[in-house]
């Protein structure tokens, strides 16, 4: 709905307490062990988290194999969550620990998921043991693709639970889940098999990055830009990070 005329590149940017401007989106990958900025670059501010998890990744990559360093585990915050994100992290051979976004169920009450058969079954007790069939896949209205799976009504509208399931006015019962679940139920196994680690890399995650953001931001100009355009934009992320490893190289 809005737009610069002098920088067309900038966008709006939505943050919960802030107000609505035109920005640029910063992305850094930071190394946990002395906290030096491994990868950097701006990015379209209208974009998630997880639409920029890709090139922060291969800069990154590329930054390591010039040292000799192989990228194996990335710790990255809910925001960079999605299925595409987790599709590519996993053929890319990466051990991510990403907490799934909040619509993520990994179970639904009362169901259960068959992969063989790619359906649903009711397993409640005193239901008529309704099947739900795949119907498709559609793009909700917050962009995201997902699989529909729906009962028959002639299943459902005699069910002694139907109402307690479906609601007064339905006749049948219907079930969403994205067309990535496999990954997302992934991450969940792993998170939810040690939790203790899941914790941990939480922590390692906050104390690594929010310190170096908060430096750039506060001390090399990340606040506000004075130049216009994406690659201008990018230039100063860039500079910032630059600035940023070479004051830590000299205390080395």
């Amino acid at each position: 709905t809005h737009y610069s005329p002098t920088d067309p590149d900038a966008r709006v940017s939505v943050k919960p307490g802030k107000a609505r401007q035109l920005n640029y989106f910063g992305q850094i990958a930071v190394d946990d062990a002395h906290h030096v900025i491994t990868g950097a670059c701006s990015d379209f501010a209208d974009k998630r988290d997880s639409q920029c998890i890709e090139k922060i990744v291969e800069l990154t990559e590329e930054n390591l194999q010039e040292n000799g360093i192989e990228l194996e585990e990335l710790l990255a915050d809910g925001g960079y969550s999605s299925g595409e994100a987790l599709k590519y992290l996993n053929q890319k051979n990466i051990n991510a620990y990403i907490p799934n976004f909040g619509q993520y169920k990994p179970e639904r009450e009362g169901f259960i998921f068959n992969k063989e058969l790619h359906q649903y079954e009711c397993i409640k007790e005193g239901s008529n043991k309704a099947i739900l069939l795949f119907k498709g896949e559609k793009i909700d209205s917050k962009g995201y693709a997902k699989r529909t799976y729906r009962s028959s009504e002639s299943d459902c509208k005699n069910c002694p639970l139907r109402e307690q399931c479906c609601g007064k006015s339905t006749k049948y019962k219907k079930i969403d889940h994205s067309i990535h679940k496999e990954h997302y139920d992934r991450m969940h196994q792993k998170l939810k098999q040690n939790p203790y680690y899941a914790k941990k890399m939480v922590r390692v995650r906050s104390k690594t990055v929010e310190p170096v953001i908060g430096t750039l931001v506060n001390f090399t100009n990340m606040k506000r830009i004075n130049t216009r355009g994406i690659r201008q934009a990018n230039k100063h992320v860039l500079m910032a990070a630059l600035t940023y490893n070479l004051k830590k190289y000299l205390k080395f």
